[in-house]
């Protein structure tokens, strides 16, 4: 075994240096897929197909979009995870009543309340940011003919 006693970069070159008792050897790491060579990148085109990162096929720089629909004839859908981002809050209703945008708390399992909209937005929605795989739904009260859209802003 090899002791060092000198200080900074040189000891640090010592010890690496040094054989390693019990060392362990570790697998060898394999390329996901035959499509993929170990020293290329590869991504999700958007119509699902795996490209590899090149000259003709660069890595797509443009954010993502997104569209949420919460709500649709008056019939809420299920909680959707969200990309995350800024996001417009659409609604349009025959009739109003109460529509209330929800988020998962950080406990996992409890809504809470984040908006309640009871008429028609002015301007083109409401802007709203979201952290990563945010987890929202809307619940509707008293409402008759409501669609409720949530749209990422790229």
């Amino acid at each position: 075994m090899k002791t060092c006693l000198w200080a900074g970069a040189i000891a640090l070159a010592c010890v690496l240096a040094a054989p390693a008792v019990g060392q362990t050897t570790y697998p060898k790491i394999i390329a996901p897929s035959t499509i993929v060579p170990p020293q290329g990148v590869a991504f999700a085109d958007t119509d699902g197909s795996t490209k590899i990162a090149s000259p003709t096929t660069p890595l797509p720089v443009a954010g993502r979009q997104e569209l949420v629909t919460l709500a649709t004839a008056n019939t809420a859908a299920p909680a959707a995870t969200l990309y995350g981002g800024t996001y417009i809050l659409n609604q349009a209703c025959s009739a109003y009543g109460s529509l209330t945008l929800r988020y998962r708390s950080p406990d996992g399992a409890t809504m809470l309340s984040l908006t309640t909209k009871s008429a028609p937005d002015s301007g083109g929605g409401s802007t709203i940011q979201f952290g990563t795989a945010q987890v929202v739904d809307v619940a509707l009260s008293g409402t008759t003919g409501c669609n409720v859209t949530l749209s990422r802003v790229p």
